[in-house]
């Protein structure tokens, strides 16, 4: 899946115009990055079209800012009771919730949907979506040590001949993406990587090329540098198809958060049950596991209050 940015902004910036997402014939509307991006055929229904946009769409904007990310989704009307039936309708009313102009507002649209078309495209990479996918993947999230670090495990499985290098995306455990050391942990080097803004998109060489059908197990570990800053979710966000990921993160004995729940799908529709509710184990530690996880949507574990960096 290969998308521009500037292909995919002049999507959204069409897309957002009049009732936004939720927009009869909605089908229609969508350019041909938006539809690469959020795996739109042309057989689906508009119905089809509107549930992989807002999915997709809400599941990829917790990358942005927290500012930004709220006039992202309420200028293209990814919710259904937005305010304001038309985008006019929605920049006044961002505008009054903000306290700020209209024109300060449409500025902060536009910047939202640059930085979210640049995010996204960083993400994809030039490979095709089908080409691997990963069979399983492990994440250890340490916040008891000075420096926060994940040890990752990814298993993965060739859909065809994808030679020796495969693009992943890290999370770090805490902090920026700019304060973060990748180190190979076993079966694998690290031939390049790119910033993006909650991560680090990586080039991984393997020791040899793989085949269809063929699997490789490989490790790395990713450490937070920065030295203050606190820490509330550590997530996954697939970019291919995922079959398993179980994470464990492992709290500082003093800092032993009161509330802790698993997280699926995206930050702004899931919603929180004492079932949810996860158990912190003797060795202070917090388990979840998912299965068949969806491209475009997030999944890990969140807690409260935050757990502080030393």
């Amino acid at each position: 899946m290969d998308v521009s940015p500037a292909g995919l902004a002049a999507d959204l910036r069409r897309l957002r115009r009049g009732r936004g997402v939720q927009a009869a014939r909605l089908g229609d509307e969508v350019g041909p990055a938006l539809r690469s991006l959020c795996g739109v055929r042309d057989t689906d229904s508009h119905a089809a079209v509107r549930e992989k946009l807002g999915a997709t769409l809400r599941g990829w904007s917790e990358e942005l800012p927290v500012d930004l990310r709220v006039v992202f989704v309420t200028a293209l009307a990814l919710d259904v009771d937005v305010a304001g039936k038309f985008l006019g309708d929605r920049e006044r009313a961002l505008a009054v919730a903000l306290r700020r102009d209209v024109r300060t507002i449409r500025r902060r649209v536009e910047e939202a949907i640059d930085l979210f078309a640049e995010n996204a495209a960083a993400r994809c990479g030039p490979a095709e979506a089908d080409d691997w996918h990963v069979e399983r993947r492990e994440a250890l999230v340490r916040l008891d040590v000075p420096q926060p670090q994940c040890v990752e495990r990814w298993t993965i499985v060739a859909e065809r001949d994808i030679g020796d290098r495969v693009r992943v995306a890290v999370t770090p455990p805490c902090g920026p993406s700019h304060a973060v050391r990748v180190v190979p942990f076993f079966g694998v080097e690290v031939a390049g990587e790119q910033r993006t803004s909650d991560g680090l998109l990586l080039d991984l060489r393997l020791p040899h090329a793989l085949h269809p059908g063929q699997r490789h197990e490989c490790g790395l570990v990713v450490t937070s540098t920065a030295g203050d800053g606190a820490r509330s979710h550590y997530l996954y966000r697939p970019e291919r198809r995922c079959e398993s990921f179980a994470v464990t993160v492992r709290f500082p004995a003093a800092h032993v958060p009161d509330a802790i729940s698993p997280v699926r799908g995206s930050l702004t529709t899931d919603r929180e049950t004492d079932e949810d509710e996860l158990v912190v184990d003797a060795v202070h530690e917090a388990h979840a596991a998912f299965a068949d996880l969806r491209s475009g949507h997030v999944y890990g574990i969140r807690w409260r209050p935050e757990v502080p960096v030393a």
